[in-house]
């Protein structure tokens, strides 16, 4: 794999589109400095997914788009695009193999802060890129871009930091990434289960209270149902009683009604005249746009059809071209055909000559082949004669030799058993002599053990005392650790929100156009009588803010003036700057006196809503005037009773921000459940001030006692450390003397049992030579008889043999025969083969010339056509412009007549709207009458609306609920007896908690629902405790493995780099290689150093770049970026750099940025990067053979 192309565009000084190809080998791209060579480098880093500012050499993300220079303009998106080439099929991209050689990988951001990522031109995220490209061994952060800087930090940087090199070798960057999400998501799930178990032990109690609670609600619901009942039907027969009252005066007011309505009538006629007039008017003028815009597309489809008209000649005149040269062509394909017709008969004649010979041949071969099967037939009999003669031969023989084995093998035993009995003689008297030596030390063992085990046991009494210290500590100091985690999760949480709550308030997010453009003025052009919006003037507790926000509506927007000629001048830089409208507030306002407010004491009240307002008094004018006439109620219901009470002239809203107007306009419905009020956005911004702050004390006060309790804790595990060092060393003394002493009782045991064992093998040993020499007699026997046997097959089985000889001569010559006649045969059948091959390629050719000539015969007909249908569609063009141009002509003349017609029916428009005032006049005076009327019809109507809102305010019971409980049969005394027992009943219950029995089915199903959660973190935090052991597992060894790899190659390299000398890795602490660090010691030749430090520039570089080769050789990447890195080195180590370079281009592409001269003459393409143009980096490209 390997960088095939880079594209940039729009990136810093690379205005213009600039493609840069590369291939296999050494790439080097040349400049003076300045030129831009190493903005490459940052466009190839920025691809590959870096996103530090400061490491791409800008401060901000915006700096890497081009910002303009004296002859360019800024530009608004920068993209890249980079291309590898040779990608292995399999390798994972967004999760799907890739099946694709080339991959292209594009990244682009554009000045307004959007970023878009691609992968082979489809919509990806940038996660995607980095895993692909990690898969692939390209990284920003290891060895894919290496600096002059990157050089020298690789033996400047701490030892902990040199880790990276060896983790993207093994290639376990990845590992610990999901080691990390891993820790992250245990962390988060023991959190969440140590919250979830709180919460479920909790509601257990809940539970089990409201299930009591909830049986004690439902004989309370019983009961309330009949005293509901029973009152409602009473309430329904007074009710009937004032509806019968109300009909006499129902009468009069139908009278003075009617002739009311025959007033609205006229007016709604003239209402309906203007409505209609007005709707003429809008008809003309859309009429008369219409015209002018039809004649607008008119001149616009003249022009087109003139150009289509043009176009099409130039068609017609290719068409002309192509009949000419296919005409031609389809001539000489012809003769071409006539030619192949010959040479195809005169290979079929061959093909016959061929068949012929080969059935010959094939009829002398069945002949042979008979002949050759009797032979064979005769010679198989033969061979079975031979074969039975063999294996009879063959068992005398086995026979034989296994009755001389048997006999050599009783001799060998008979040998064995004398020696071992002498060996065993003397072995018996050794071990009597080492029991006795064994017996004087085991007694001294006993007593050196036993002082060993109790000088243990005061060790470990002493260890596990200092251990549990350190385990509670230790437990102490991660509680507050993770308490200061959370607190500061809490604070990084709140602090951002109010940072984005705040930028939104400063920027008037939400606000009109009108009042951002004034409030937020950022040129400094600031009307200086504003004050400030309304909604920052006033502070409402957070209960009433949806009724207060409805009460004001827009006016919440309002900005608040000193006068009124402050109000115009605002006004006038709206319409200058196109800024939209606003809505002003004088800081004193006209006062208009207002009745007071009658509210009469109803229920549901909740009060003014001046009583619910905090402002600064310079600003009480203000709200006084807007929320004077307002009242806050609980509900609708209280809304529509205190409306309609005759005596109440102001507005009144709900707490749910529902609302009725003096008018009686009703607003309502619902809100969104996500979007937060003018003033709840203040609120909420107050809120999270107060709360940032608090934790901010908080942490800071966690943060010095965990410093001290992390002092405190590493004195106590050092303390421990020493403690276990020693227990250790007195457990492994112990351990030694009790192996002593057991080896020693275990020896004086084996002694003993091989001294019986002895006394009874001698014995064995006696009757085993006894029976042996038994054995040897009855062999010498056997044998005799099976030579004598052997001698009488051998003499026949020579006989077949001779006459096997002679049949296999024979069959031998038959069968030379019939392969000579296979070979000619096979020979005859592939040159018929080839002169079928051939015919079959000649017909072939003469079919394609066919379809050829076939081919431009129909491109011959499809042009002459093509003329003709070329030729009707250009007449039928200029028909159109003439038709169209008259068109255009004729609605000329009608724009102008419905002009005139317009303002003909704007004059009677306005004589319309002038006998429309005077009929609203007289109206008004029938309607002040129908008000008289009304009031005494209300003044009945009140008896009935207090038994109704009885109804309501007891029984929560409507209108129809009332009417429909009405029962003339009842008995009005004894039903309000019973109504009095049942509320004696409800007394006795005491406190009765109604929402109980709602509360406990949603407890009970919470509960079912958190305790199941319960159990699932259970079980992931085991499964997560068991990834991270494997990935620990596979980390370590992979750590391990590469950097006894690594370090082996960086002492090969740095030798030859140096030509002599010495360097290694060692890690720091070789016990947790984990999280080791790795130091680096290096000798040049002729050298001891005590210090990377005291090494000259040069030096350094060379041990940098030994190590990046050491490197590269376990695991290279596919291309390697070098940005000056060859600038510190002397003439002969740029040589000895470019031979390493040679070595590792078997496996890496190599790019370098580079000023030297050597340098240059090695690469074999150059790329220079210029700036012709002031602030603009092009480049010019050179290769070599």
């Amino acid at each position: 794999m390997y960088l095939k192309n880079l594209e940039l565009e729009g990136f810093k000084s690379f205005v213009d589109s600039t493609n840069l190809e590369f291939r296999n080998g050494f790439t080097a791209i040349v400049g003076p400095n300045g030129c831009g060579k190493s903005n490459v480098s940052d466009a190839i880093r920025w691809v590959i997914g870096e996103q530090r500012s400061k490491t791409l050499r800008s401060t901000r993300i915006t700096d890497l788009i081009f910002n303009g220079s004296s002859s360019r303009k800024p530009v608004n998106r920068a993209e890249i695009s980079l291309t590898l080439s040779s990608v292995p099929t399999g390798i994972r991209i967004a999760g799907v193999p890739n099946i694709a050689e080339d991959v292209k990988v594009t990244r682009c951001y554009h000045r307004s802060g959007e970023s878009e990522f691609y992968i082979n031109q489809i919509p990806c995220r940038l996660k995607d890129i980095t895993d692909f490209l990690m898969d692939a061994g390209i990284s920003p952060k290891v060895l894919t871009i290496i600096e002059q800087g990157h050089i020298q930090d690789i033996i400047t940087s701490k030892p902990e930091e040199r880790r990276i090199l060896i983790e993207e070798a093994a290639g376990i960057l990845k590992f610990k990434h999901r080691k990390n999400e891993a820790i992250r998501k245990l962390d988060s799930s023991r959190q969440n289960l140590e919250r979830v178990a709180d919460i479920v032990q909790e509601l257990a109690r809940q539970v089990e209270s409201l299930k009591r609670q909830a049986a004690k609600a439902e004989r309370y619901k019983k009961y309330k149902a009949e005293i509901k009942g029973l009152s409602l039907k009473l309430f329904s027969v007074k009710v009937r009683r004032y509806q019968s009252q109300l009909e006499a005066i129902e009468l009069e007011l139908n009278e003075q009604t009617a002739k009311k309505v025959e007033w609205n009538t006229r007016q709604a006629t003239f209402e309906n005249q203007i409505a209609q007039l007005n709707v003429e008017i809008e008809e003309s003028l859309s009429r008369l746009n219409q015209a002018r815009e039809t004649i607008h597309q008119l001149k616009s489809q003249i022009g087109s059809s003139e150009q289509s008209i043009t176009f099409k000649k130039e068609q017609l005149s290719e068409a002309e071209t192509d009949i000419d040269s296919a005409t031609k062509e389809i001539s000489q394909m012809t003769g071409e055909i006539i030619g192949l017709t010959n040479q195809v008969e005169n290979e079929k004649q061959n093909l016959s000559t061929t068949l012929q010979g080969i059935n010959d041949q094939e009829i002398l071969l069945d002949q042979r082949k008979a002949e050759n099967e009797q032979k064979r037939e005769d010679l198989r009999t033969i061979q079975e004669q031979v074969i039975d003669g063999e294996r009879n031969v063959q068992a005398l023989f086995q026979q034989t030799a296994e009755s001389k084995n048997k006999m050599t093998a009783l001799e060998t035993q008979v040998d064995g058993l004398k020696t071992s009995q002498e060996k065993l003689l003397l072995e018996k008297e050794e071990i009597r002599d080492q029991v006795q030596k064994n017996q004087a030390g085991l007694e001294q063992k006993e007593t050196e053990h036993r002082q060993e085990v109790e000088e243990l046991t005061r060790l470990k009494a002493q260890q596990e005392s200092l251990r549990q210290e350190t385990i509670s500590y230790a437990k102490q100091l991660q509680a507050e650790t993770d308490n200061h985690s959370s607190k500061k999760e809490d604070y990084f949480h709140q602090a951002s929100l109010l940072g984005s709550l705040k930028k939104l308030r400063n920027q008037f997010e939400g606000f009109h156009d009108g009042v951002k453009s004034l409030m937020n003025n950022q040129s400094g052009e600031r009307i200086s009588g504003l004050r400030e919006v309304l909604v920052d003037v006033l502070h409402t507790p957070a209960e009433y803010e949806v009724a207060i926000e409805t009460a004001l509506g827009e006016k919440l927007q309002s900005v608040i003036v000193n006068t009124h000629s402050d109000s115009m001048e605002a006004i006038g830089y709206l319409n200058n700057h196109h800024s939209g409208r606003g809505l002003f507030a004088p800081l004193n306002p006209k006062l208009i006196p207002s009745e007071p407010l009658y509210m009469n004491g109803t229920q549901g009240i909740v009060g003014k809503a001046l009583n619910f307002i905090d402002c600064k008094e310079e600003y009480r004018p203000v709200i006084e005037l807007l929320l004077k006439s307002v009242v806050v109620v609980q509900d609708m219901d209280v809304a529509l009773h205190l409306h309609k009470e005759p005596n109440f002239h102001g507005t009144v809203v709900t707490l749910n921000g529902e609302m009725i107007d003096a008018n009686g306009f009703v607003t309502g419905g619902s809100l969104e459940s996500n979007s937060l009020g003018l003033l709840a956005r203040n609120r909420e911004i107050e809120t999270l001030t107060s709360s940032v702050n608090s934790i901010q004390n908080e942490l800071n006060t966690l943060q010095e006692n965990i410093k001290n309790k992390k002092h405190t804790l590493s004195q106590l595990e050092e303390n421990l450390r020493q403690l276990n060092q020693q227990t250790h060393t007195t457990d492994i003394l112990a351990n030694n003397k009790l192996s002593d002493l057991e080896q020693s009782r275990l020896e004086a045991e084996r002694l003993g049992n091989r001294l019986t064992n002895i006394d009874r093998e001698i014995k064995a040993l006696d009757i085993e030579k006894e029976k042996l020499s038994t054995d040897k007699t009855s062999l010498n026997q056997q044998l005799e008889s099976c030579k004598k046997k052997r001698a009488a097959e051998e003499e026949l089985l020579i006989q077949h043999r001779e006459k096997l000889e002679q049949s296999r001569s024979g069959l031998e010559g038959i069968s030379s025969e019939i392969s000579r006649l296979k070979v000619l045969i096979a020979s005859l059948i592939g040159r018929r083969e080839n002169t079928l091959t051939e015919i079959k390629r000649l017909e072939l050719q003469q079919q394609n010339l066919k379809q050829r000539i076939e081919r431009r015969n129909t491109d011959l007909v499809s042009n002459k056509n093509r003329i003709t249908e070329i030729g009707d569609e250009i007449s039928t063009l200029e028909n159109t412009v003439i038709s169209l141009s008259r068109k255009k002509d004729q609605l000329s003349e009608t724009a102008v007549q419905e002009e005139e017609s317009l303002r003909q029916q704007e004059e009677r428009l306005k004589e319309m709207e002038q006998d429309t005032r005077e009929l609203s006049r007289k109206i008004q005076e029938i309607t002040e009458t129908l008000s008289q009327i009304e009031i005494k019809r209300s003044e009945n109507r009140l008896q009935i609306v207090h038994l109704e809102e009885r109804t309501y305010e007891d029984f929560n019971a409507t209108r129809e609920e009332l009417n429909s409980a009405y029962d003339e049969t009842i008995n009005e005394r004894e039903t309000d007896e019973q109504v009095k027992e049942l509320k004696e009943k409800v007394a006795k219950l005491g406190e009765v908690n109604l929402a109980a029995l709602s509360d406990f089915e949603k407890t009970n199903e919470r509960y079912t629902f958190l305790k199941k959660q319960q159990d699932d973190l259970a079980e992931s935090i085991e499964l997560l405790h068991s990834t991270i052991e494997k990935i620990n597992h596979t980390t370590k060894q992979r750590f391990l493995d590469t950097f006894e790899l690594v370090n082996d190659n960086f002492k090969e390299i740095f030798s030859r780099l140096f030509q002599g000398g010495k360097a290694s890795l060692t890690l720091i602490d070789e016990a947790n290689p984990l999280d080791s660090g790795i130091e680096i010691t290096a000798n040049p030749f002729g050298k001891s150093l005590q210090s990377l430090a005291l090494m000259s520039g040069g030096e350094k570089a060379m041990t940098a770049i030994a190590l990046m080769f050491a490197v590269f050789k376990v695991r290279p990447s596919p291309f390697c970026l070098l940005d000056e890195v060859d600038a510190p080195l002397d003439e002969a180590n740029v040589v000895r750099f470019q031979e390493m370079l040679k070595e590792m281009a078997v496996n890496t592409q190599f790019i370098i940025i580079t000023h030297n001269q050597k340098t240059m003459s090695f690469a074999n393409a150059l790329y220079g990067i210029t700036m012709e143009e002031q602030g603009v980096s092009k480049a010019v490209s050179v290769h070599f053979n």
